[in-house]
């Protein structure tokens, strides 16, 4: 398995697959690209990986890829966020001596990986299983589309770029033209951990030869699992009489994390609720306290030890995203027994079900949202009734033998695709 970073949405998935493989026995491995300062996160199971072939055979390329770059994405409209291209502007190859006879697992791998050269170097028909994080492997270069469909048809004038930088043969044209022959005559098979992303990869053209499915991303439910909240509350400092709501992201300067609906929503409440907004993230990001809401910040949570204190600690969870696949503190605060208010966005509908294991309001309503907030502070009988049966949702969809039983079932199938596609040098190298 490949996965640039060892931190973030995408690390903490891999290396929980990682590690449910190897616990029924499978031989797993987990890379990640190597830092320039050679410091990883230790709780992250993989280990660093170099692709890259050396700067000095094209000293130039790297240098003129970052140019174009830069000009391409000068000015872009303000709000949005990551937009990767596919090239790399270093040859990075994968070494077939490793490969065997395993399936390579791809995870989150841009600013990694050079689209070309890397599927250049699989051979073909080499069984590979790509789990998708965002949207960028199914477009020419945005990781969330929004509301533009232009991957359905090979992308151009794509409304992420500045208006200067548009045009039909624009960077997210030629990115989606890169990607369409790297994925040319591919075994590749497209998983998603939420339907709703599964359906836009259906639509995209870069998925015509691919299989897709949805595989939800496991959860340990002994690690994610209430506890007790008089406990954390008093380890966290928080008054045991308080209504505790948590909410959080590892970037809330992200603007798609909707961290400003959540303060415009929970700052409207009446004075005499009595709240605790207990936040995790980067402190700097954190708001001050502001009227009857006492906003707290733990910081960066590191373990799940940490995530789970502040889970058990809280009434409810609120997850304002603008735009989102199957966010896993979602799924890990519902295993922990508490229900979730968020916006109808993404794959959370498929989880966050309305007077069942959460409230939704309608996307970007923040007076809808600070009303269902302000709902869950005024019944705390139908809230814990809530987080029970999002404990029991977890349980049935999200276990992590489940989903790593469902990977293995593909891998076979993977594998045997290749088999039956193998050209007639292969099954005689064979």
């Amino acid at each position: 398995m490949l996965n640039t970073a060892t931190a973030g949405g995408a690390a903490v998935a891999a290396d929980r697959l990682h590690r449910g493989l190897l616990a029924l026995g499978v031989e797993s491995c987990l890379w990640h690209k190597p830092t320039r300062s050679g410091v990883s996160n230790d709780a992250f199971a993989g280990q660093p990986l170099d692709l890259a072939v050396p700067r000095w055979r094209h000293p130039f390329v790297s240098l003129a890829t970052k140019v174009r770059d830069r000009r391409a994405l000068k000015d872009r409209p303000p709000g949005l966020e990551l937009y990767t291209t596919p090239w790399r502007g270093t040859t990075t190859c994968f070494d077939k001596s490793q490969l065997k006879g395993d399936v390579l697992h791809l995870h989150w791998v841009n600013r990694w990986l050079d689209w070309q050269s890397f599927f250049q170097s699989l051979p073909e028909q080499h069984p590979v299983v790509w789990t998708l994080h965002d949207m960028n492997p199914i477009t020419g270069g945005c990781h969330h589309a929004d509301l533009c469909d232009g991957f359905q048809s090979g992308c151009g004038n794509c409304p992420q770029l500045s208006v200067r930088q548009r045009g039909m043969t624009d960077i997210s044209s030629q990115g989606f033209e890169l990607k369409h022959r790297a994925y040319r005559r591919k075994n590749l098979h497209i998983v998603t951990p939420s339907r709703w992303l599964e359906n836009q990869a259906r639509r995209s053209l870069l998925t015509v030869d691919a299989t897709v499915q949805t595989i939800y991303n496991g959860l340990d439910l002994k690690q994610f699992s209430p506890g007790d909240r008089g406990s954390a509350r008093r380890e966290l400092g928080i008054p045991e009489d308080s209504t505790v709501v948590a909410f959080g992201a590892a970037s809330l300067g992200n603007r798609r994390k909707g961290a400003q609906e959540f303060y415009e929503a929970i700052s409207s409440l009446p004075g005499s609720s009595k709240v605790v907004c207990l936040g995790f993230g980067d402190p700097a990001q954190m708001p001050s306290n502001s009227g009857s809401v006492d906003f707290r910040s733990t910081g960066f949570l590191r373990t799940p030890e940490e995530l789970v204190r502040v889970y058990s600690a809280s009434d409810f969870f609120v997850m304002p995203s603008l735009g989102e696949n199957m966010p896993q503190t979602v799924v890990e605060a519902m295993a922990c027994g508490i229900p979730t208010v968020a916006f109808s966005v993404g794959g959370i509908p498929e989880i966050v079900r309305p007077g069942e294991t959460g409230l939704l309001a309608a996307l970007q309503d923040c007076s809808e949202l600070a009303r269902h907030i302000q709902w869950m502070i005024d019944h705390p009988a139908e809230r814990l009734e809530m987080g029970l049966r999002s404990r029991m949702l977890v349980c049935d969809e999200f276990d992590l033998d489940r989903q790593t039983g469902k990977y293995l079932r593909l891998y076979e199938q993977a594998s045997q695709a290749a088999w039956f596609s193998a050209s007639p040098e292969m099954l005689r190298s064979a």
